[in-house]
């Protein structure tokens, strides 16, 4: 689930944006625009400066598809507000 998973690091090249997520388990993974995460098959849609944005399609108990949006993070560094 996306609320599992931390983000960690961005890191900003011509090529586009990666980032480092990792899972509760300390395992880390390196994403980038088009990469599906989650367990409704999300796919980062941006790597942003300070965030990753998420898009996922889920099926509701009357199976109609509904669109979410969803970003991740990075955390402010102690002492910033």
């Amino acid at each position: 689930d996306l609320s599992q998973l931390k983000l960690t690091a961005i890191i900003r090249g011509p090529q586009g944006n990666k980032a480092m997520l990792e899972e509760t388990s300390g395992k880390g993974y390196w994403i980038e625009k088009g990469t599906y995460i989650g367990r409704h098959g999300g796919r980062v849609t941006a790597v942003l400066n300070d965030r990753i944005r998420i898009l996922e399609e889920i099926e509701t108990i009357l199976g109609e598809l509904k669109t979410r949006f969803s970003e991740i993070t990075l955390p402010k560094p102690s002492g910033e507000k």
